[in-house]
C-alpha cells in the first residue's frame, strides 16, 4: 500500500476544504478509523469525547494530552489517508499550551486538528483577544514544524456556554469565526445549529469554510442542504462511537434478561476487521 507523505496528506485535507461539502468521519479506536477509511473516507477524525470515554475517562480534557495523542498517532500510523485530532482546548489556557500539542500532534503524524474555545477550567469562553492568540500560536507551531497546509479547525462553542438571544449568538459566533480565520485556522467549527437559518446566517457572515456537527441530538438538515447552503464540512463527531455503546448496552441488556448470547453479524465482523488490520499494517 502506498503511504503519501505527510505534507501529502496535509495538502490534499486543505485542498478538500475549498469547494464542495463532505462528511468527515470520526473514529475513536483503530478499528473504527479503518472501518471509516475502507468506506471510502478521504480524511478521518478523532473524536475526543469518544477516545476519552473509551478508555474510562469523561470528556473535557480529563484524558490529557499524552494519551489523546497516544490514541491520534496511533490511528495516524495505520491510515494511508489524512487523520486530524480533536485536542478539545488545547490542554491548557497558555498559547504556548496550544503551540505544544499541535507540534505534539505533528510528531504523531497528525496533520490537523480542532481547538476550540471554551476554558473547561472555567466552563466560558476565553475573552477573544486570549482565543486569538492561543490560535496564532498553534499555527505559528505548524509552521515552524515545517508542515505549512496543517489544517486547525478552530471551534466556537457560542451555542454551547454564550450567553444572550439566539441572534446575539450568532452575531457572535460571526465576529469570532472572522478572527479565527484572520489569525490562521483553516476552518471554522461551530457545534449546535442544526436548522437551515441560523446555518445559512454563519455561511453568509463567516468568510471562510465552516463546519457544521451532525450525528447527536437534534436532527442536522440534509447534506445536500447544506452543501446549497455553502457548508464545506461536516463532523460525525461521538455518534458513531455513542450508537455502538448503545448496541452494545442493549445486546448486554437482552443476554442478561433473555440469555441470549447469540449475536447476529459478529462472526462475519470478526473475519472483516482481522482482513483490515492485515491489509492497513504498517
Amino acid at each position: 500500500m502506498i503511504r503519501p507523505s505527510m505534507d501529502e496528506k496535509a495538502a490534499k485535507f486543505s485542498r478538500m476544504h475549498d469547494a464542495g461539502c463532505f462528511i468527515l468521519p470520526n473514529a475513536w479506536d483503530t478499528p473504527s478509523a479503518l472501518l471509516a477509511c475502507e468506506a471510502g473516507f478521504g480524511a478521518v477524525a478523532t473524536t475526543s469525547a469518544g477516545v476519552a470515554l473509551a478508555h474510562g475517562f469523561p470528556d473535557g480534557e480529563r484524558i490529557g494530552r499524552t494519551r489523546m495523542l497516544e490514541v491520534a498517532g496511533s490511528i495516524a500510523r495505520r491510515l494511508p489517508v489524512a487523520v486530524t485530532a480533536d485536542l478539545e482546548a488545547g490542554y491548557g489556557p497558555e498559547p504556548e499550551d496550544v503551540a505544544a500539542s499541535i507540534r505534539a500532534a505533528i510528531d504523531a503524524g497528525i496533520v490537523g486538528c480542532n481547538i476550540e474555545d471554551t476554558d473547561p477550567r472555567k466552563g466560558a469562553l476565553f475573552e477573544l483577544g486570549s482565543a486569538v492568540a492561543r490560535l496564532r500560536a498553534g499555527v505559528r507551531a505548524a509552521r515552524d514544524a515545517g508542515l505549512a497546509n496543517f489544517v486547525l479547525n478552530a471551534r466556537i462553542d457560542t451555542f454551547f456556554v454564550g450567553t444572550g438571544s439566539a441572534e446575539e449568538r450568532v452575531a457572535e459566533a460571526i465576529r469570532r469565526g472572522n478572527a479565527y480565520l484572520e489569525a490562521g485556522a483553516r476552518c471554522v467549527f461551530v457545534p449546535g445549529p442544526v436548522d437551515t437559518d441560523t446555518i445559512g446566517a454563519l455561511v453568509k457572515g463567516i468568510q471562510g469554510p465552516l463546519n457544521v456537527w451532525g450525528g447527536v441530538g437534534d436532527r442536522l438538515a440534509p447534506v445536500e442542504s447544506l452543501r446549497a447552503l455553502g457548508v464545506r464540512r461536516v463532523s460525525l463527531g461521538a455518534g458513531p462511537m455513542l450508537a455502538t455503546y448503545a448496541f452494545t448496552k442493549q445486546l448486554f441488556t437482552n443476554a442478561a434478561a433473555n440469555r441470549d448470547v447469540t449475536f447476529d453479524g459478529a462472526g462475519s465482523m470478526f473475519g472483516e476487521l482481522t482482513k483490515l488490520t492485515q491489509k492497513y499494517d504498517v
